[in-house]
């Protein structure tokens, strides 16, 4: 790696980093023992990087004094050959004057050679002198360290730094591969839908659902939810041009993306989600308000991202479809198990519930005490698995989940690990808000109800404003995480030092430099990409991109179990083991002394009674 001194300590920011600053954002190749057999692993980001261009700058000045020596080689070359031709010159002896038998008195300085005479003695001094610059010549022109050997490690040295841009240059293809064609995208939606003369829209609708069904994008169970997600996108006069001409474009990227044999699958939805905001982003533009709400503040529309608005209005037209479906929501409950419940108004009303009392029940004793047998996950495959398998422990669909681990330390100390699992319904509004519609505001920056639950547990679970805090999410919980760390608000209440997402769309999220993040992403898996934007590669934000393609894993590469065994004992590279010895530091992995209790919260969204609840309701009443 090259690394390039700052004028800034990168200490001063992250303790135990050094004074060193990114030069680029370009990646390079990571392996470490035990890696999986068949797994690529591309690192971005962080305080150490490389940049190619300087890499050839380099290559370029070696070359270039390498010429240098080699030009002086040449003249030294010359000037042994000149030395060496002095030995086919006769050096003159005369006898001496024995009454000034070194010459010293002899005034003559021209005319004929007189015993004793100076210039016998010069001559004298001239062959010990010649003797000697050409022993010096020869070894300065040949052998071990000489210029010639120098030269020739300059020029070794210059092809080195050559191939090593051509490295990470390889590399950076590698990570963000190829992509498939729109046209060849549009051809596999063809096939897969097959042609359905006079179809009404929703009438394609319903096949394209099919289609997603058979291949396994979308559960049985979910079906009904996505047919009226996608009721909603085709009655919206906004989106029925682009679900006339990209319908099946959308299914063909899904099948394709689902069965992820390429290794290309994130960086083609990224590049057709980009296309298709573009092209939305005009119109809708002009129909939001010049200021919305992005967190805990109100900021100018026209300061998103064009992927931003977009998701923006989708999730306006969500919420307002979600309360068709299943009412106004009123509130959010934060429920601890063995602890109290705390509601805090949903969404805008109150972004991150920070305007709403929280008792902290940790603190006040209402909860059950440590059993000391909490997990302390020392990696971040240890996190993903800790999350997966708690996740895996909560079987109510109707409502989410969110665990917290806080760990007590030897020396007095406190700290606390947030673990915010993915989505699990593909509704709207309903109850368990670990939803479609948290997805939307989530991407778009619009407060969402697991941001406000997650925040809420936080102060629940007694987390004081200097303990250090990390988070995690995968897929969904990564938004939420990222969303949670980079609000101000947010900040001046907790003290969030590190953050892990896996498989999740993070670009929109702007974190402060406090934060170290570890952000996990697989070439196969579409769901980072659906931000249609790359995640920055910043001092504090490194990237590590998997493609796990030809590893043989069993399953979608978006599956936490897939990412753990991808990056199972990572390391060697200083901001992934820096982040990993802070995340240690946090759970009191390996730690002694530290103890850990594990806070378990169930998340549910309250609402209004829906119009359908209603005319069942006074139907019932008329009977």
């Amino acid at each position: 790696m090259v690394c390039k001194k700052g004028d800034t300590p990168f200490s001063s920011k992250i303790a135990g980093s050094g004074s060193y600053t990114m030069d680029a954002s370009l990646p390079y190749s990571l392996s470490w023992n035990g890696m999986a057999a068949g797994t690529g692993v591309v690192i971005s980001g962080g305080a150490y990087g490389v940049n190619t261009d300087d890499l050839t700058d380099f290559a370029a000045t070696l070359n270039s004094a390498a010429d240098w020596l080699e030009d002086a080689l040449d003249l030294a070359l010359a000037c042994l050959a000149e030395v060496r031709s002095l030995a086919n010159r006769p050096v003159v002896f005369t006898s001496l004057n024995p009454d000034d038998p070194l010459g010293l008195r002899s005034d003559t300085k021209s005319g004929p050679m007189f015993p004793g005479d100076a210039r016998s003695r010069v001559n004298a001094y001239t062959f010990v002198e010649r003797i000697n610059a050409e022993a010096a010549l020869t070894t300065l022109t040949s052998g071990a360290g000489s210029l010639d050997d120098a030269v020739s490690s300059l020029r070794t040295l210059a092809t080195d730094v050559i191939s090593a841009g051509t490295t990470y240059t390889d590399a950076e293809s590698a990570a963000n591969g190829d992509w498939v064609s729109v046209p060849r995208l549009l051809s596999w939606g063809m096939s897969s839908l097959g042609a359905i003369p006079g179809a009404t829209e929703l009438g394609t609708v319903v096949a394209a659902i099919s289609v997603l069904t058979m291949n396994g994008v979308v559960g049985p169970d979910g079906f009904e939810d996505i047919l009226q997600g996608m009721q909603m996108v085709v009655a919206d006069p906004m989106l029925d041009d682009w679900v006339n001409t990209d319908l099946m474009v959308l299914i063909g990227l899904a099948v394709w993306a689902q069965q992820a044999k390429t290794g290309l699958e994130s960086t083609t939805v990224e590049a057709y989600i980009g296309q298709v905001v573009a092209e939305l982003d005009p119109a809708i533009s002009r129909v939001l308000p010049d200021q919305v709400q992005v967190g805990s503040r109100r900021v100018n529309t026209s300061f998103l991202t064009p992927m931003q608005r977009v998701a923006y209005y989708l999730a306006v037209r969500a919420e307002q479809f979600g309360e068709n479906q299943y009412g106004a929501p009123t509130g959010v409950t934060v429920t601890p198990h063995g602890g109290s419940s705390v509601t805090v108004p949903t969404g805008v009303q109150d972004p991150f519930g920070l305007k709403t009392a929280v008792p902290a029940v940790a603190a006040a004793g209402m909860l059950p005490p440590s059993s000391g047998n909490a997990p302390q996950p020392g990696t971040a495959a240890d996190v993903i698995r800790y999350c997966a398998d708690m996740k895996g422990r909560d079987d109510d669909v109707s409502s989410g989940v969110v665990s917290i681990l806080r760990t007590d330390h030897a020396d007095g100390t406190t700290s606390w690990l947030v673990a915010v699992p993915g989505t699990t319904d593909w509704g709207s509004g309903d109850t368990n808000p670990q939803d479609l519609l948290t997805n939307l505001q989530a991407v778009s920056g619009r407060p969402s109800d697991m941001e406000a639950a997650v925040v809420t547990a936080m102060r629940q679970a007694g987390i004081a404003p200097e303990d250090k805090v990390g988070l995690y999410g995968h897929s969904q919980g990564g938004i939420t995480a990222v969303n949670v760390a980079a609000d101000p608000a947010v900040n001046r209440q907790f003290n969030i030092t590190n953050v892990l997402t896996a498989g999740s769309p993070t670009a929109g999220a702007d974190l402060p430099d406090n934060v170290n993040a570890l952000h996990l992403e697989n070439t196969g898996d579409a769901v980072p990409a659906l931000d249609a934007a790359a995640t920055p590669r910043t001092r504090t934000r490194t990237v590590v991109t998997i493609d796990t393609h030809s590893s043989g894993f069993d399953g979608y590469p978006h599956a936490p179990q897939i990412y753990a065994d991808a990056v199972d004992g990572i390391g060697g590279n200083p901001q992934i083991d820096q982040w990993t010895e802070e995340l240690a530091g946090i759970t009191g992995a390996s730690e002694d002394g530290a103890q850990t209790t594990e806070i378990v919260f169930d998340i549910t969204r309250d609402s209004t009674e829906s119009p359908w609840e209603q005319m069942a309701r006074k139907t019932g009443k008329r009977g």
